[in-house]
C-alpha cells in the first residue's frame, strides 16, 4: 500500500506534501464538518468560553452545564429518549459492552433466585467497538446470521437473555442490512439490541438523524446505539444512545467517570450546530451530491453502493491505480484487520461540486 503524505486537512482537494493535487474522494467526513465555516465560527466561540480542554471527570462536584444541554439536544434530534457523550466512538462501544450486564442485572427483580443466561449474537464483520470477550467473528452473510439469530431466541429458555450486536452500515465495504427481519422476534423474551450507528448517524434516516427513530419501533426489543461523532457529526467524540436507564447506568460507571470527556468547546459547538439545523441543512446537498453522481457511476458496473448512501466500493484495486494517474485520490487498504482484502473505497462529500463529481464519473467510465 502506497503513502500519501499531506500537512493539511483535505477538503475537495488535498494537497500532498509533494506539491502534487488531487481532487478528494475518501475519508469519513461525509458532511463536510472540516470545514462548516459556522462550526469553525462555533469552535472559536467555544475555545474562547471554555479554554482548551476540561481536565476533570464528568462525575466531579464542579459540572459544565454544556455536557447535559448538548446531549439533551443530540437525544432529540436522533429521536433517542437520553444521550451519554465519550471521548470516543470506540469507547462509547466498549464503556456500553462493560457495563451491559450491569444494566441487566439492575432490570431483574429481586426475587429471582440465579441469574439467568445471557447470550451474545455478533454480526458478521462486526466494528471492533461493540467486541465483547467472548465475540467470535461469523464467516456467513449477514441475512444467514440474522435469521440463525431470530430462530436460537425463539427457541431459547424463558428466562434466558439475549443481546444482538450490528452495524447500522456495513464498512468499509458498503453493505445494507434489512433489520425487519427482528420483528420476527418473540414479545415473551429479554431481547437487546445494540447498533453502532457510526457510519449512519448524520448520513441515513430522515434529515440524516440515524437509526434509532426507525428501529425503535420494534417493540419487543430494548434498542441502545452507539456512534462516533467524529464522522459526519464532525465533533471528536462518541455517543451512547437509549432510554434513561442506560444512561444513567452507564453514567455511574468507574469507567465513564475515570475518562476524559469530550473537549468542551466542541460541545458547544455542536450544541450550536444543532440548534441551527446545520446537519439536516449539509444532508440535503450530500443527498444531492450523490443522487447526482450515482447513476454515472452505476453505468460502470465498477462498483457496489446503497441507495441515498455516500460511498462506492470496489474490490478491483487496479481502480485505485486509474484514479491516482488521474489526479483522483481516493482509499485502499486492508480494514480493521492488516490480513483483510484492500477495498477500494470512494466517498462523496457534501462539500463536492458538481465539475468534481463529473470528472469522478468520467474517469471511471475510462476504466
Amino acid at each position: 500500500m502506497n503513502i500519501y503524505p499531506a500537512s493539511h486537512l483535505p477538503d475537495r482537494k488535498v494537497r500532498l506534501n509533494n506539491g502534487k493535487e488531487y481532487l478528494w474522494f475518501s475519508g469519513t467526513d461525509y458532511l463536510g464538518m472540516g470545514h462548516h465555516e459556522g462550526f469553525l465560527s462555533y469552535l472559536k466561540e467555544g475555545f474562547s468560553m471554555y479554554g482548551t480542554h476540561f481536565g476533570s471527570s464528568r462525575n466531579n462536584s464542579l459540572r459544565l452545564s454544556i455536557y447535559e444541554e448538548t446531549e439533551m439536544a443530540l437525544a432529540k434530534f436522533s429521536g433517542a429518549p437520553a444521550a451519554l457523550t465519550t471521548s470516543s466512538g470506540m469507547w462509547a462501544g466498549q464503556l456500553l459492552v462493560k457495563e451491559l450486564p450491569g444494566i441487566i442485572v439492575s432490570g431483574l427483580p429481586d426475587s429471582l433466585l440465579h441469574l439467568p443466561k445471557i447470550h451474545c449474537y455478533y454480526a458478521p464483520d462486526l466494528h471492533p467497538a461493540l467486541w465483547g470477550l467472548e465475540y467470535i467473528c461469523d464467516d456467513v452473510s449477514w441475512e444467514e446470521w440474522a435469521q440463525d439469530t431470530v430462530w436460537r431466541i425463539q427457541n431459547s429458555d424463558q428466562d434466558d437473555i439475549h443481546i444482538i450486536c450490528s452495524d447500522s452500515v456495513g464498512s468499509p465495504f458498503v453493505q445494507s442490512f434489512d433489520f425487519s427481519i427482528f420483528r420476527q422476534l418473540p414479545f415473551s423474551r429479554q431481547i437487546f439490541l445494540v447498533v453502532d450507528d457510526s457510519h449512519g448517524l448524520g448520513v441515513i434516516g430522515k434529515d440524516g438523524t440515524g437509526v434509532y427513530q426507525e428501529l425503535s419501533s420494534f417493540s419487543q426489543i430494548r434498542l441502545i446505539v452507539t456512534s462516533s461523532l467524529n464522522k459526519a457529526i464532525g465533533i471528536a467524540g462518541g455517543v451512547i444512545l437509549g432510554d434513561e436507564n442506560v444512561v444513567e447506568t452507564v453514567r455511574k460507571s468507574p469507567f465513564f467517570a475515570g475518562a476524559s470527556p469530550v473537549v468542551p468547546a466542541y460541545m458547544y459547538a455542536l450544541k450550536k450546530l444543532l440548534d441551527t439545523n446545520a446537519y439536516p441543512e449539509a444532508h440535503q446537498r450530500l443527498l444531492s451530491n450523490i443522487q447526482y453522481v450515482a447513476t454515472r457511476l452505476k453505468r460502470t458496473k465498477l462498483f457496489v453502493h446503497k441507495k441515498d448512501y455516500p460511498v462506492f466500493c470496489s474490490l478491483d484495486n487496479k481502480l485505485f491505480d486509474h484514479l491516482e494517474e488521474n489526479e483522483i485520490l481516493c482509499s485502499c487498504f486492508s480494514y480493521p484487520q492488516p490480513t483483510d482484502p484492500p477495498v477500494t473505497r470512494l466517498v462523496i462529500s457534501a462539500i463536492h461540486q458538481k465539475e468534481d463529481l463529473d470528472r469522478l464519473a468520467e474517469v471511471c467510465m475510462k476504466f
